[in-house]
């Protein structure tokens, strides 16, 4: 089988005291959206085993781990337990999207893999299950699951695929050469804010995006003034190379730049693909790593049987 494993971008990133809960977790309230690139590419081979399972992943990024530290890896071992029978799986995995980005990329191949493994299966494990299972592998499993934009809630887990039709956006990528910001990281630094507030923009653009029909603002105006994340005070001012990467993209024009996710990727939304393609121009004198995007049809989660 081949399918492709999109990233994802929070439009909208409300983080919560971890206080709240008693698992050392922060709630979370999110409009995230699949793009169409930069993804990821998986081949998944599976055959049966005569006596135990056997996991085989290759990668063409030599610094990435290819055993159980590896999501894409875990994703295939939960679901074979689960099902409890013995497989041989192989999983070449081409990497695109970048590491700790803020982007989900190796939250999108774990569920690539949940994914290829259910077909192989003919469906053997329902939805729901499925879906505990990814959240059980990490916060941005579950949403990849869903294959359009979704409002993530708690810690990941609670899913709502949206009641409307989002329309289709488009920008640019922009991810700062050799600058990762660590999950942990982050968080730790809006914790260390005092008194910090946290952000109440999910359900206020969410509002704005249902009654998008009646008003004449097109969507890339209304993002414009709604997306939002409460990461960015805080990573801009610890990640000086990502803070010039948001900088550049909006002295390039960009109608919002919009850090990706805990970062340190940056998305500059635009007018249109024209415009995106002027801003690329722009910036890829200065990043090794531009693209142009946009929201993703369910199309890219389409799997090829080889």
């Amino acid at each position: 089988m081949f399918l492709r494993a999109p990233c994802k971008i929070n439009l909208t990133l409300d983080v919560f005291d971890k206080k709240e809960r008693t698992d050392g977790y922060h709630n979370l309230d999110s409009l995230v959206v699949p793009l169409n690139e930069p993804a990821d590419e998986l081949r998944i081979h599976i055959e049966s085993a005569s006596d135990k399972t056997c996991i085989i992943l290759t990668c063409n990024d030599s610094h990435l781990p290819v055993d159980n530290r590896n999501l894409a890896y875990r994703a295939a071992d939960v679901y074979l337990t689960h099902i409890d029978k013995p497989f041989r799986v192989e999983i070449n995995l081409y990497k695109r999207v970048p590491a700790e980005a803020g982007l989900g990329g190796g939250s999108s191949d774990a569920a690539a893999v949940l994914r290829a493994l259910n077909t192989y299966f003919n469906q053997t494990v329902d939805q729901s299950t499925l879906t505990l299972m990814a959240a059980r592998l990490g916060s941005d499993v579950p949403l990849f699951l869903a294959k359009q934009p979704v409002r993530m809630r708690s810690c990941g887990e609670i899913i709502e695929p949206l009641n409307f039709e989002l329309p289709v956006f488009w920008g640019v990528l922009v991810h700062p050469a050799g600058t990762g910001v660590s999950t942990p990281h982050a968080y730790a630094l809006l914790d260390a804010v005092p008194n910090r507030q946290p952000g109440t923009s999910t359900e206020q653009l969410l509002s704005r995006l249902r009654d998008q029909r009646e008003t004449s603002i097109n969507v890339s105006e209304l993002l414009a003034t709604g997306v939002s994340n409460d990461f960015e005070s805080v990573v801009l001012a610890a990640y000086p190379n990502v803070a010039k990467a948001y900088e550049m993209i909006v002295t390039a024009g960009a109608l919002r730049a919009l850090l990706c996710g805990s970062g340190s990727a940056v998305f500059g939304l635009t007018r249109d693909t024209q415009h995106a393609k002027e801003l690329v121009d722009i910036l890829t004198v200065h990043f090794s790593f531009v693209t142009i995007v946009s929201s993703a049809s369910v199309d890219v989660f389409h799997i090829k049987q080889l």
